[in-house]
């Protein structure tokens, strides 16, 4: 069963944070660098660290294992290790890594980003669902939709090759599913409830539930 790490960046320090620039690559690095809020710069850096420390720890790879390269649809891969996938996101105060042996997708998004409805970007289903909501929970159902089907664009790592309203899920019941215009039928959909109006979505060839687990600030520092 692929386990998610998470991480709330809320409780690293400015140190914590320079201490994680200096354990990444030189990629992310820049791509840091780039950003001007603390926060972004934060999540960034600290996505890189979560990865790094699936890869030492969970997976038992050397410092000597852990680069990465990027394919011809941008999606990053680790170079000596192709056989190994992993998946990054980050939402608010959250950051999730999650890594397999197949191909994986991992999304998490806050409620509120479902404020602003980009589900005429969705299949006609999806926005019909959406639409039905009442008021108050139509940013919930958003977000469920939004993060499955960006888990399952991660998962087949084609970036925007993909179309939004090329494919549908559901998130209706306990077991999402992609319905309708899916490249790949064999990976699944999860997804849970995570912290205070989060939801986390993974998709991957495993049949099993979704194992989260929340990796602490010493956890982290401690491959730095």
């Amino acid at each position: 069963m692929p386990t998610v790490l998470v991480l709330d960046v809320e409780r690293l320090s400015g140190a914590d944070t320079e201490r994680l620039y200096r354990a990444v690559p030189a990629e992310r690095r820049a791509r840091a660098d780039r950003l001007h809020s603390a926060a972004d710069r934060a999540r960034c850096l600290a996505a890189g660290v979560l990865l790094r420390h699936a890869l030492l720890v969970r997976h038992g790879l050397t410092p000597a294992e852990l680069d990465t390269a990027r394919d011809a649809y941008g999606k990053p891969y680790l170079a000596h290790v192709p056989g190994l996938h992993f998946s990054l996101s980050h939402a608010r105060r959250w950051v999730a890594c999650a890594t397999s042996e197949t191909e994986i997708g991992v999304d998490i998004e806050h409620t509120a980003a479902g404020a602003v409805d980009i589900s005429h970007r969705f299949a006609p289903d999806e926005h019909a669902y959406v639409a039905a909501a009442p008021p108050g929970r139509r940013a919930g159902r958003l977000v469920r939709i939004w993060t499955l089907k960006e888990s399952y664009v991660k998962y087949l790592g084609r970036g925007l090759a993909v179309p939004m309203d090329s494919f549908s899920v559901r998130a209706r019941d306990r077991h999402p599913r992609a319905l309708r215009g899916t490249l790949d039928v064999r990976p699944r959909l999860k997804q849970v409830a995570h912290g205070d109006g989060y939801w986390l979505a993974e998709c991957s060839r495993d049949d099993s539930g979704i194992a989260v687990r929340e990796l602490s600030r010493e956890d982290l520092l401690a491959v730095c």
